[in-house]
């Protein structure tokens, strides 16, 4: 009987009527989702740079006064880096789309190409952020007179920062910006249609 009953559950399935999707709905969530992420991106940034600013004088002290040349090389090389965080960082938001007198459909678009940006920020983290970071860290850590075993704790908690920078990245394209790119698309699926 079983057998049967899926058999003609299937044969009947494709006479179903379509989905109908709340075009109202969809775009209140898109925008309610967008709203959410744009705070997360100022939060993330705001809390990056403030980082960074406080970073540029410690580095900048430590390449000048500490005796130690690799200390003073790694230290020195940090100050532009941190520079650069907030020039990236800085520059990827000033893409945002702010224009919202345009069509919906179009801003729609124009914040679909910011997500894919903000996508990439992330997904490249490890090139423009992680590794020089870490250039500037070793050699900081490699110049100070220490033994292998305090050098290999400062380094041990160096991978652990990565390890948890990299799976925050991660987690934050799978759970934030994949899934508003998914209703990004869909939006603008359902008013290319209409």
């Amino acid at each position: 009987m079983l057998d049967q009953d899926l058999k003609n559950l299937w044969q009947n399935g494709s006479s179903m009527p379509p989905i109908e999707v709340n075009q109202d709905l969809l775009l209140q969530e898109v925008n309610r989702q967008t709203q959410d992420l744009n705070q997360k991106i100022r939060d993330r940034d705001r809390r990056e740079i403030g980082v960074a600013l406080l970073m540029i004088p410690l580095f900048a002290f430590v390449s000048w006064r500490f005796p130690f040349p690799l200390t003073k090389l790694g230290a020195g090389l940090a100050v532009p880096f941190c520079m650069f965080i907030i020039y990236q960082l800085r520059r990827n938001r000033s893409q945002q789309p702010q224009n919202i007198a345009v069509p919906v459909q179009e801003y729609l678009h124009q914040y679909r190409e910011y997500l894919h940006r903000q996508m990439r920020l992330l997904q490249k983290a490890m090139y423009w952020y992680m590794m020089p970071l870490n250039i500037c860290l070793l050699l900081y850590f490699l110049g100070f007179p220490s033994s292998k075993g305090m050098l290999a704790f400062n380094l041990g908690i160096v991978a652990v920062i990565n390890v948890l920078v990299y799976a925050a990245n991660r987690h934050a394209l799978k759970t934030e910006l994949e899934p508003l790119l998914h209703k990004l698309d869909q939006a603008i699926a359902l008013l290319e249609n209409k």
